[in-house]
């Protein structure tokens, strides 16, 4: 094998590929339901097996958290009674995971059902929060029904997003009495807002890193122009 072709072997042997998103929960697994005030409830694994736990306050009879349950069908759901204010949040302990896939993701992206004016939609990382009004993400969408609402990692400040241990999402209702909200994932992302200096709402996929990954098939060419060469030098050298 000349040195050409083993250059073109070498080159052959990575392909680049764009890192997959992480599902924290898509909200189609354990079931659970609570009423009134929850202090770290149990509330199983998410669906992509992480612990999880339920917390919520509640000023009068009724703020109601499910997942998966009743109308809440894959759904993480927040409903409060007419005149009452409330809030909730869901709990995950990732045990340490790397949220940016070796850098190539950019941030978290909540998919969103449905969701009432004047409620906060937020994310804490490691005790680092950034959040949305449920106003601005309405907005954004044309006052229907929204789609998704992307968190960038740079809003969360100096956390280690290669190793973190745990996630919560949290719908807060305490400035708007009868606000219902229901979100369908929470995953990271490739977000085309990336540019924009903070987070977002319908933030298309943007151009984020990549990784080289080798293939196979090309490893072994490579292995056999590289055995081809020292060969090929050896007899040089015994002449």
């Amino acid at each position: 094998m000349n040195k050409k072709l083993l250059g073109i072997a070498f080159a052959a042997a990575f392909t680049t590929s764009a890192a997959q998103a992480t599902v924290i929960d898509d909200f189609s697994g354990v079931a659970f339901s609570g009423d009134a005030s929850l202090a770290g409830a149990a509330a199983g694994s998410s669906s992509a097996g992480y612990t999880r736990t339920v917390d919520a306050t509640t000023s009068g009879a009724d703020t109601t958290v499910t997942i998966n349950d009743g109308a809440a069908l894959g759904l993480y759901g927040h409903s409060q009674s007419v005149g009452v204010t409330g809030w909730s949040q869901i709990n995950f302990d990732l045990g340490g995971i790397d949220l940016t896939e070796g850098g190539t993701l950019n941030a978290l992206r909540i998919g969103l059902d449905s969701v009432d004016l004047n409620g906060i939609i937020g994310i804490v990382i490691d005790g680092i929060t950034s959040s949305l009004t449920t106003n601005a993400i309405l907005t954004a969408n044309g006052l229907t029904t929204p789609s998704f609402a992307d968190y960038l990692f740079t809003d969360f400040g100096a956390v280690d997003l290669t190793n973190v241990s745990t996630l919560s999402l949290f719908i807060d209702g305490n400035g708007q009495t009868a606000l219902d909200a229901s979100i369908s994932i929470l995953e990271t992302t490739c977000s085309g807002l990336n540019a924009s200096g903070g987070s977002g709402v319908n933030g298309s996929s943007g151009s984020c890193g990549s990784t080289s990954v080798p293939e196979p098939g090309t490893l072994l060419l490579l292995g056999l122009g590289l055995a081809g060469m020292a060969g090929i030098r050896r007899k040089k050298l015994s002449v």
